[in-house]
């Protein structure tokens, strides 16, 4: 073969494949000059639908735009609120996931897009219907992430349903997908694991199941693995804190309702607000002399007008004003009382305050009258009373009540007495530095 045969062959090959794509970029333009068109008349329901119908008939072998414009034909359909037509062209759209004709990730974004418009338009009926396709549809091309995430979703809006068996049946498939036949966790679906979890917590505070709302809140802070939203973790602690405030343990309950705080605000959730007044709630309920409100993480939120009201409850504390506190409680009813959680323990905070306002009134007298004090907290002397006798109990206030005569008398330290109590203590002292040794010794 001479040089020239060689130059005229290649020329040859090279003007036939040009020719060939240029007949398939002509076609693709087609296409695509069609599927826009048909976009720039979507205000006309009925020619924006015949125009996608035709991209996607005629785009066999360019599948991409058929997906597309099958995407644009549900979208539509879904704004007219003609919902079986958007279950009909939904299962098209499924079809090229199926084929794996897209990408994934696109595939992907595409189906959450869908799944978001939905969830906002549709009955919930509807949107339990439609996310049961999109899992069949993953399940079966071993989309495990995206189903997984897509199963958490439908789990929100069950839960938001109150639909708790169906919710039940699906955690438990969930959280069998984050465990191995051990049952162990599975590291890579700690994440995951705990999002299960926290819908849980959801539903069993929703059902007011406190034995399983704790032993799931354990189970939740005992997992490790995990790096959860920020959102999560909020939740997680925000439930923790309520929990442990059912139990009167008010310093756990502040430590939760900080950590929860915290990661709302990392989040960006507007839910930090409210867990702000829980937080503050907890503080006052343990009698705290730290206000939280004072910290870096919360100055930012002292002019929200919930947070003015729960501020001036704060300052009614500091100054054991009783009669300021319930003017408080009056003048802002919206931000305190009417909020359930709250409400609950607003009897646990005005005796919190009684006690401590008779215990600083009752300081500078050695004997005073009880109808007196209870004057001055404007309760009845019954009241006063019974918190005198829970301060006595309790071994703050060194004192006796004479029924009869309406009296408190105040026990005053005597040098005899100062004596005796740093004797009780060095014996104290002693006794366990002796068992201490003893442990040691063996």
């Amino acid at each position: 073969m001479s040089d020239d045969d060689f130059m005229y062959e290649d020329e040859e090959e090279y003007e036939f494949e040009y020719e060939e794509d240029d007949g398939e970029g002509g076609e693709e333009v087609g296409v695509e000059n069609r599927y826009y068109n048909a976009k720039g008349l979507r205000d006309d329901f009925d020619a924006a639908i015949r125009e996608f119908q035709t991209v996607v008939d005629d785009s066999t072998s360019l599948t991409e735009w058929g997906f597309k414009a099958t995407k644009q034909i549900l979208k539509l359909c879904l704004r007219e609120g003609k919902f079986d037509e958007v279950l009909s062209y939904y299962e098209k759209m499924l079809d090229y996931v199926r084929q794996s004709i897209v990408a994934r990730n696109y595939a992907e974004k595409s189906i959450n897009n869908m799944l978001e418009r939905v969830s906002l338009a549709a009955t919930p009926e509807f949107i339990q219907r439609f996310h049961q396709m999109t899992l069949a549809v993953l399940k079966e091309t071993k989309n495990d992430r995206q189903w997984l995430r897509t199963s958490l979703r439908l789990a929100k809006i069950l839960l938001d349903q109150h639909e708790y068996q169906t919710l039940d049946t699906l955690l438990s498939e969930l959280r069998c997908e984050c465990e191995d036949e051990s049952g162990a966790v599975i590291l890579e679906r700690g994440t995951q694991l705990l999002e299960i979890h926290a819908m849980y917590l959801a539903m069993y505070a929703a059902r007011e199941e406190h034995k399983r709302l704790k032993d799931t809140y354990l189970q939740c802070i005992a997992i490790k693995s995990a790096i959860p939203h920020p959102r999560i973790m909020g939740f997680i602690c925000e439930c923790g804190g309520k929990l442990y405030m059912s139990e009167c343990n008010w310093e756990k309950a502040k430590s939760n309702f900080f950590d929860a705080f915290k990661n709302y605000d990392e989040a960006g959730s507007p839910q930090r607000v409210q867990v702000l007044k829980y937080l503050v709630l907890a503080s006052l309920l343990s009698e705290s002399e730290v206000n939280p409100l004072s910290g870096p993480e919360a100055m930012s939120y002292v002019n929200d007008p919930a947070i003015v009201a729960i501020t001036a409850m704060v300052a009614a504390f500091e100054c054991r004003d009783v009669v300021r506190f319930e003017l408080t409680l009056r003048q802002n009813t919206a931000h305190i009382q009417d909020d359930p959680f709250i409400a609950r323990y607003i009897d646990d905070l005005r005796r919190t305050l009684r006690m401590q306002a008779l215990e600083s009134t009752v300081q500078p007298y050695t004997r005073i009258r009880i109808d007196s004090l209870a004057k001055r907290l404007e309760i009845a002397p019954a009241d006063a009373e019974q918190l005198l006798v829970a301060l006595i109990l309790d071994k703050r206030l060194r004192a006796h009540i004479d029924q009869e005569q309406g009296i408190v008398t105040l026990e005053q330290d005597t040098a005899e007495h100062q004596q005796f109590e740093a004797l009780n203590k060095w014996a104290t002292n002693m006794e366990s530095l002796l068992r201490s040794a003893i442990a040691t010794i063996g």
